[in-house]
């Protein structure tokens, strides 16, 4: 409900920007050669959803394998954009220990942007010094910054070395007005992905994920899954 309330001041603008670039039934539909193929050097992912059920604890088992090939291919790099709180932010931390993990806050200093790896998480952007004074390290009252946000996706592509071509990117989630917004507001490539274990997410997320169908439907026809 929290996203559905932030969204809806910005829904008509954020409803031009939600066509991904290609549509999967699920990441197993990526391969590293097809990336390599299409100029990809980065990917950007979501998570719940994406990969795994709502605040599981990993992959899941039928992605698992895939997604590991991709992560050993060589020539692609990988980043998380995430949407969590503090506490989900130091479980994916210890989930994907090899791939950073990017959220935003809102400083008076400018956007800072805490970035994990495995356990130590550090400050990126104009306002790191504001936000780690403010919470001594952590985030405290700090507003996050939230997808849709192309500052988040930039954030990710600055800490994976193409922040100059985006073109090289591509971000990977199961969500039409957060992560291919996001991709789309930050002029990055993007594949939309079904929702994994829709029924692990609370009923608030479930009722978002049904309006945002419908209106991609309205606007854009039934979605149709290409390659990628």
């Amino acid at each position: 409900m929290q996203t559905a309330r932030r969204l809806l001041p910005r829904l008509a603008s954020l409803s031009r920007r939600i066509r991904p670039t290609f549509h999967l039934d699920s990441v197993n539909g990526l391969s590293a050669g097809r990336l390599r193929d299409l100029g990809v050097e980065a990917v950007l992912w979501d998570v719940d959803g994406t990969l795994m059920a709502h605040h599981a604890g990993r992959v899941d088992p039928a992605l698992a394998a895939g997604f590991e090939d991709l992560l050993r291919a060589p020539g692609l790099r990988h980043a998380i954009v995430s949407n969590c709180q503090e506490a989900r932010f130091a479980e994916l931390g210890e989930i994907f220990p090899a791939i950073p993990v990017v959220l935003g806050y809102e400083t008076g200093a400018g956007p800072a942007f805490r970035v994990r790896r495995g356990p130590r998480a550090s400050w990126r952007g104009p306002g790191a010094a504001a936000a780690s004074s403010a919470g001594g390290g952590t985030p405290g009252e700090l507003r996050p910054i939230r997808k849709p946000s192309r500052r988040l996706v930039r954030a990710a592509l600055e800490e994976l070395d193409v922040a100059d071509r985006p073109e090289a990117a591509l971000v990977v989630g199961d969500q039409h007005f957060t992560d291919i917004a996001s991709a789309n507001l930050a002029g990055v490539r993007s594949v939309k992905v079904s929702t994994l274990h829709r029924a692990s997410f609370p009923a608030p997320v479930r009722c978002s994920q049904r309006l945002e169908a419908v209106l991609y439907r309205l606007k854009h026809g039934r979605p149709r899954p290409d390659g990628a």
